[in-house]
């Protein structure tokens, strides 16, 4: 093997090991299919959004049905096709679902508890220190306690630091690991001119606001303007006019500098929409952030958002977002930047800066369904309980389009309430998912490929696929070994489920092809 060559922490040798005996072995021929009845194969697309109900204390309302429930798309009253009672997450968190239909007078169904797919977005290009540590506080505590053995969790950061941690998983050592990842990043946004100019005051100044640029003229004037010993009038080493182009080439320089953050911050984040589309079922994005600014203009930031709830909506993710920050003032302190201004002349233009840094926050949450979190010191651990436990129960309205344009997902508003109740709140994301999930594996071939190459192919879209294939149950156990004269080896044995493979006769026996394949991290 040339494995040693590769890698040099030693040599990774795999073996398979196959349920009861080797693939190659006499078994019982397969059964003929039986005959099947002929069916009528009906061709249609439903569209399904899922649906929360709440009452004045916050509480989840159990026990609707689908009759009960009054849906509008594009303000046109729409039939109800399929309701579904679901519930996610650990068993204790079960409220007696149900499986309905509309009209449907069935009792309850048995409990059926579902596995959440768990994202969290944390944003480490905007995270001071102290926010840090309490995110990941929040996430070993989370891990520790707050998993179910059916959550499939990932880990990921704005920065991309996690690496190849950043991955669904149920283990909860990797997910340890890919939170230990989580470093301070350094806040390019400062600078070291005087005085200070925080970011949002920069996107003021850029946008035109006199106030602001005339105090920091004057600024300006007391640094380059003196009178000379022997009296007379003020000298200045720059023109008023020079002192004005100053102020504004820093602000810019300013905002084009912070840009970068924010822009990395919402690739990631519509990235993640396209990984979790390849997931069934509902999605949850906790987003951790202190907070940017949507105000670089080139950057296009406004319109990244929409792409990201309208993603988020046809992949099922519903975005919740915390601003780390917790209880936030205007008060003066090292970490906003801001100039001390005994006159007020930059009162007006500090006004709305912390409204201005959660707006991106309040949209991606409310445009998915979501909640956004702000000004609470409540410990981080808590408000991730808090949305699980809202969560985990919710209904699932499905229903058939009129239109080919809305078959394409051209809805401008979708509606949902409860008959008869306006005392409820009902909570539902403002775009859609198809009810069919986006498949697994998604690749064009063409038929002339050589078929070795094309299996080859397969091979690594599923190694590079974002959640594990289950098609064939197989268990991965791990040895290291130290051999002399050779260093540590590492022993991988795979088990494989014989029953999951089709066997064809050669040669008297029954067999089957298999194909395995790794990949060797070494971290």
């Amino acid at each position: 093997m040339k494995t040693k060559s590769v890698f040099n922490c030693g040599l990774l040798v795999l073996c398979v090991i196959v349920f009861a005996s080797s693939i190659l072995a006499q078994t019982k021929p397969q059964k003929p299919a039986e005959e099947q009845d002929d069916v009528i194969r009906v061709n249609t697309e439903l569209v399904q959004t899922d649906v929360m109900v709440f009452d004045k204390k916050g509480h989840f309302v159990d026990g609707l049905k689908g009759d009960q429930f009054a849906l509008k798309v594009d303000n046109k009253p729409t039939s109800i096709s399929f309701f579904e009672r679901v519930t996610s997450g650990k068993e204790s968190m079960a409220r007696n679902p149900g499986v309905t239909g509309p009209g449907s007078t069935s009792s309850p169904g048995p409990m059926i508890v579902r596995g959440r797919t768990v994202i969290f977005f944390i944003d480490d290009l905007h995270l001071a220190p102290d926010s840090l540590v309490r995110t990941r506080k929040a996430l070993l505590e989370f891990i520790e306690r707050g998993m179910s053995e059916k959550d499939q969790v990932a880990i990921t950061s704005s920065s991309g630091q996690i690496g190849f941690l950043q991955q669904f998983t149920d283990d909860k050592v990797a997910l340890q690991s890919a939170v230990a990842r989580l470093n301070y990043r350094a806040n390019t946004k400062m600078d070291m001119d005087s005085p200070p100019m925080s970011e949002y005051i920069a996107s003021k100044i850029r946008d035109g606001d006199q106030q602001t640029i005339n105090y920091y003229v004057k600024e300006l004037e007391k640094q380059n303007c003196f009178r000379p010993p022997g009296g007379g009038g003020m000298i200045c080493m720059m023109s008023p006019q020079s002192m004005v182009e100053a102020v504004r080439l820093r602000a810019q320089e300013m905002t084009v500098m912070a840009a970068p953050d924010t822009d990395n911050t919402l690739i990631m984040l519509e990235g993640l929409m396209r990984t979790a589309g390849q997931l069934p079922g509902r999605k949850l994005i906790f987003m951790i952030s202190d907070g940017f600014y949507l105000n670089d203009r080139k950057s296009g930031s406004q319109d990244r958002i929409k792409r990201i709830t309208d993603a988020a909506g046809k992949a099922g993710v519903v975005i919740y977002t915390l601003d780390a920050r917790g209880i936030i003032g205007d008060s003066l302190d090292v970490t906003n930047n801001r100039p001390i201004d005994s006159e007020g002349q930059t009162a007006g233009s500090t006004i709305g800066e912390i409204a201005a840094s959660q707006d991106g926050l309040n949209a991606l949450a409310g445009d998915t369904g979501g909640k956004a979190f702000r000004n609470t010191n409540a410990p981080m651990s808590e408000w991730v309980d808090k949305v699980l436990d809202e969560t985990a129960n919710y209904y699932l309205v499905a229903w058939r389009p009129d239109t080919e344009e809305q078959k394409r997902g051209k809805f401008n508003h979708i509606e949902a309430s409860v008959i008869g109740r306006p005392d409820l709140t009902v909570r539902l994301r403002s775009a859609y998912f198809k009810s069919a999930p986006l498949p697994f594996l998604s690749v064009k071939r063409k038929t002339e490929k050589d078929p070795t190459k094309a299996r080859e192919d397969d091979m690594r879209i599923v190694i590079d696929a974002p959640v594990s294939q289950t098609q064939i149950s197989t268990k991965l156990e791990l040895q290291l070994v130290q051999m002399p004269g050779v260093g540590t080896q590492v022993l991988a044995s795979v088990e494989i489920n014989r029953e999951a493979l089709s066997f064809d006769l050669k040669d008297g026996k029954q067999s089957s092809d298999l194909d395995i394949g790794g990949i060797f991290y070494d971290d």
